[in-house]
């Protein structure tokens, strides 16, 4: 019996191990190419603010913001969903992905009678003053190709086949590295040129995404079936307003700079955050790999191992923030040009926010994976809140400078509160993940 007992814990000893091998080769795997998609990124920023200046990259943020906005409202959680359903094995492939279409088609539907809503009122000469219509509509065609892939991506999140994912991702950069130089440097085509850039990068993800899946299984005939809509409805939008939030938490701040300092403020900031949220790609890696084990894992294990992992990302967030304060504003002379040289103290403001918000998205993805989303709303709609207070006081007195600050404030709250929820869900004492 003894010797019984000791085979059952060896052999789920070694299991754990095994799955914790996969978690680390996945996060490396997962991180290396956000590295590398990194440099493909800077190249595609640097030739978009160098080409088109701070007016044109401001152009450029606005107009992709709309229909970013609006995919990011209407998805509904069906991301979310699919990567808890597919990791729990509580519905398969095929149901998923069909189900997938047709929430896709629904919200594409009502994105773009919104749009022709907000158009033919004339209120969106409001929203982004200073855009032209033909960019918004033209930024719109992306909507179904970034649901379709973000849908597809999350079913293939939750079958763990991040190598496949990451290989898509990579190729999608690099397509879209090779059309933003076509587009705008051969063919002089602008902020027109880089939205068409953006957009053929998109088209091979759904694309890529859509060959992957139906490898595994996948059905891509539309299906009205109710009892898998409500099932993913119900669970998604627990987490989904939450992410509505939190987009509003990253990019509100956009819409009061364009409000209260023009394009060239937007162009501005946009260079502070961007180089602030690179800060990001090593907790965004792990969170990626989290969500699904934490769906699949007892809470017991979990207990065990997110301590740990958090530590390590905080450590290594803070020691990036440290490398940016000192090289920051060579980074950026080096890769904007010196008309962004203003960028620099509001990246400086953003810094200890970004840390700490990359600390909460680790325990924000063990939350989700663990069957409670909607203490992540919680978190992002007091955030929210906060945000659009202190954007209405600090900008209008300390321009770019004030945003950053209302940001970095508002990232804060975030991560004090993720820390009291994921106390509440691992049931761990207090202090646990710090010691």
């Amino acid at each position: 019996m003894v010797d019984e007992e000791g085979s059952i814990k060896a052999f789920n000893g070694g299991r754990q191990d095994a799955e914790h091998g996969e978690f680390v080769r996945d996060v490396i795997s997962t991180f290396l190419v956000q590295v590398v998609s990194l440099f493909l990124s800077i190249g595609i920023a640097a030739i978009i603010a160098r080409q088109l200046g701070p007016e044109g990259k401001g152009l450029l943020s606005l107009a992709l913001l709309v229909p970013g906005m609006l995919g990011t409202f209407l998805n509904s959680g069906i991301g979310i969903a699919n990567v808890y359903f597919t990791s729990s094995r509580r519905l398969d492939v095929a149901t998923l992905t069909a189900n997938s279409l047709t929430m896709a088609g629904i919200a594409t539907a009502v994105g773009v009678g919104i749009i022709a809503l907000l158009w033919a009122m004339k209120w969106t000469e409001g929203l982004v003053p200073g855009v032209p219509i033909g960019l918004v509509w033209l930024a719109t065609i992306g909507l179904p190709l970034g649901l379709l892939s973000g849908y597809f991506g999350a079913i293939l999140q939750g079958l763990r086949q991040i190598t496949r994912i990451n290989a898509v991702s990579l190729f999608q950069m690099g397509l879209t590295l090779v059309l933003t130089f076509l587009f705008i440097i051969k063919l002089d085509l602008g902020v027109v040129g880089a939205l068409l850039a953006t957009l053929g990068g998109s088209v091979f993800a759904t694309i890529g995404m859509s060959y992957l899946l139906d490898r595994q299984g996948g059905s891509f005939a539309p299906r009205w079936h109710l009892p898998t809509i409500h099932t993913t409805l119900s669970f998604g939008l627990r987490g989904h307003i939450g992410n509505v939030l939190q987009f509003f938490n990253y990019r509100l701040d956009m819409f009061f700079v364009n409000y209260f300092l023009g394009p060239a403020g937007v162009g501005i900031y946009s260079v502070s955050v961007g180089i602030a949220e690179l800060l990001w790609y090593f907790p965004n890696a792990v969170g990626f790999i989290i969500f699904p084990k934490a769906a699949s894992t007892r809470a017991e294990v979990m207990n065990l191992f997110i301590p740990r992992v958090f530590r390590i990302v905080l450590g290594l967030t803070v020691l990036g923030a440290v490398g940016l304060v000192f090289l920051g504003r060579q980074l950026i002379h080096l890769v904007f040009s010196s008309s962004f040289s203003s960028a620099y103290l509001p990246l400086v403001a953003l810094l200890p926010g970004v840390v700490l918000l990359g600390g909460a998205k680790i325990l924000s993805n063990d939350i989700t994976g663990r069957g409670y989303p909607q203490y992540n709303s919680i978190n992002s709609g007091v955030a929210a809140i906060l945000t659009v207070i202190l954007d209405l006081v600090l900008i209008p007195s300390y321009g770019v400078l004030g945003a950053a600050l209302a940001s970095s404030i508002a990232y804060g709250i975030i991560f004090v509160i993720a820390l009291w929820f994921h106390r509440v869900v691992s049931q761990r004492p207090k202090g646990a993940l710090f010691v």
